[in-house]
């Protein structure tokens, strides 16, 4: 199958290239001029150059591909560089899916995210939810994954574990919010792309969102003593922060792009990200990697 692939240069695009072409399918990516040195491997690639709020060259690689996998977005705003979650999430999703149907592109993959609601508490769950809707009201064959926090080696690029184990390595003193008390359950990045991979020739997947989750919710001070134990930290001395504490600062601060954190990410922080259900176990025939120390050896050991 020919497979037009958006935002193919980040952590899990990467990753969905490789396991596209793990299952012999030939790969369109669309990229930014000089970003497809950050693909994983260009043999077998056809690069098609653009970028996704001006979307009619993507045309040019669409029209030869049999189903659309979307992957384009951001975890952080940079509003006076011009990125911000509408114009990534909702406007880009708008201008794929309307190229996908003038090809006559049947199949159409998004990428979502856990907490994804018209309600949510972030403009980042809410332009999610937006470009849902798109999907699910195009007329084409759809399906929506919406992964919780996603754990692997980041070759270089943001992943949570790598960002915390960073700060453990740096501090004392590690901040926890919420007591440590909030749940995760982190998926591991090569079940996420195992996912969109078999949805292309899994018809039962058509029509339907599903949550992606490891299947083992664990509080957020285990996921930090996780993390320790794996780059061989033998002691961990944490501090409780208050929400109420550092939404303000984060507020103020997240103008920064230095200040590690923004108010929008604490917000969803605070709700803790579990999965409703886990149905794409038993349909995709995945038995999700678990996040545990032995795990998390990308991060490598320290020498304690």
């Amino acid at each position: 199958m020919n497979v037009f692939v958006t935002g193919g240069t980040g952590f899990v695009g990467r990753n969905v290239i490789r396991a596209l072409k793990a299952a012999h399918h030939m790969v369109y990516a669309w990229v930014r001029h000089g970003s497809e040195v950050k693909l994983p491997f260009l043999d077998g690639v056809e690069i098609v150059f653009g970028d996704s709020l001006e979307p009619q060259e993507m045309r040019i690689g669409m029209e030869k591909c049999d189903a659309v996998i979307n992957l384009v977005g951001i975890i952080r705003e940079y509003p006076r560089k011009g990125i911000t979650f509408d114009q990534t999430h909702y406007q880009s999703t708008l201008h794929t899916v309307n190229i996908a149907k003038k090809c006559g592109v049947k199949r159409f993959i998004q990428m979502s995210a856990n907490g994804a609601s018209e309600h949510g508490v972030s403009v980042y769950q809410t332009t999610k939810r937006r470009a849902e809707r798109i999907v699910e009201e195009s007329g084409l064959d759809w399906t929506i994954f919406r992964p919780s926090v996603i754990f692997g080696d980041p070759e270089g690029l943001f992943e949570f574990s790598t960002e915390l184990a960073g700060i453990i390595r740096s501090f004392i003193i590690i901040p926890i919010f919420d007591g440590g008390k909030l749940e995760m359950d982190p998926v591991w990045v090569g079940d996420v792309a195992d996912c969109f991979v078999k949805a292309l020739n899994t018809p039962i997947s058509s029509g339907k969102t599903f949550h992606l989750c490891g299947g083992r919710p664990i509080k957020f001070k285990q996921i930090v003593e996780t993390i320790g134990k794996a780059i061989g930290k033998k002691r961990i001395v944490t501090m409780p922060i208050p929400f109420g504490l550092i939404l303000p600062v984060a507020s103020v601060m997240e103008r920064f792009s230095f200040f590690p954190v923004t108010s929008d990410q604490l917000l969803m922080l605070k709700q803790g990200n579990i999965c409703k259900e886990q149905e794409f176990k038993a349909i995709f025939g995945i038995q999700p990697k678990q996040f545990i120390s032995e795990n998390l050896d990308y991060l490598g050991l320290d020498g304690y």
